[in-house]
């Protein structure tokens, strides 16, 4: 899978980071089990989804009115689509494991799905980075139960599927006790080393991407009453006919969580006063350029 860390990256877990935040710790009044009181208690009575919260492509916000009060669709980019169809393929592969199931082929599963009319941008190059994607997380996985299995003579086959597969893929909740949307998936939740992981298609990473471990960790708080610390971000690239991944593994700080609460405040602002922030003195990657 693309959620398991690397021997390296499990010494810096294990050595730097989680005793960093034993040692540090996060303010209560910044766990998402104090909902009901400030800071985190939403003040504007409106639900707005993650990604509005989170993205920074529009440095003043304005993608957000233009989609939630306008009403106005964005462009799909080969960006966007690309993301779309990795995402659909590790989360419908996870799936078929967890069920014991091993040899679901790519192209059955794709000849499934809508991607081939709802894509843009170059549909074969997308349908081809998917499929490494698929084969990628298959042969982790499998080397990981085969693995555990052969560590544990008296273990079930279920026995080692939740202890090499150990990941909540696209785990549906509600972010509604935190002012969201009552229907979020979150990328993925490692219960074994109590993780929340974020997949995004990127080459380059951008600081505000920690914004959404973050936003996912408060609202599992929010719902379950687990402490999360620990949030990374997953960057797969795909170059040169190879799928390279790379992960930014963080502890999930106060000022983390302080800038999401201030992100939410902002964008919830928007949509209860219906007020238009304006253009951007400068547009990123904003999928509501042509409408902007």
């Amino acid at each position: 899978m693309v959620y398991y860390l690397t021997p390296l990256e499990h010494k810096g877990l294990i050595n730097r980071l989680l005793p960093k935040a034993r040692q540090v710790g996060v303010s209560p009044d910044l766990r998402g089990y104090s909902w009901h009181a400030e800071p985190l208690k939403p003040y504007y009575d409106v639900k707005i989804p993650m990604y509005a919260v989170c993205a920074k492509y529009c440095p003043s916000g304005r993608d957000v009115y233009l989609k939630l009060i306008e009403g106005r669709e964005g462009k799909a980019t080969h960006a966007v689509s690309l993301g779309t169809a990795v995402h659909e393929a590790v989360h419908a592969l996870y799936t078929t494991i967890r069920h014991g199931v091993w040899d679901e082929e790519f192209h059955a599963w794709w000849s499934r799905t809508p991607f081939e009319t709802t894509l843009a941008g170059n549909v074969d190059a997308i349908r081809g980075c998917a499929e490494r994607c698929w084969d990628f997380v298959r042969m982790n996985a499998h080397s990981r139960f085969i693995s555990t299995l052969s560590e544990q003579p008296y273990a079930s086959e279920d026995d080692g599927l939740f202890t090499s597969v150990p990941f909540m893929v696209e785990h549906k909740i509600s972010g509604e006790l935190l002012g969201l949307s009552g229907i979020l998936s979150l990328d993925c939740y490692d219960y074994l080393h109590n993780i929340i992981f974020d997949l995004k298609i990127a080459a380059k990473p951008q600081e505000f991407y920690r914004l959404y471990p973050t936003g996912y960790a408060l609202v599992f708080e929010s719902v379950h009453e687990v402490p999360i610390d620990i949030g990374c971000t997953v960057y797969v690239n795909f170059k040169n006919d190879r799928m390279l991944v790379d992960r930014d593994l963080f502890m999930i700080t106060d000022d983390l969580r302080s800038w999401w609460i201030e992100e939410r405040d902002t964008k919830a602002a928007i949509v209860a006063e219906r007020r238009d922030p304006g253009k951007a003195p400068e547009c990123g990657n904003c999928l509501y350029r042509s409408v902007c």
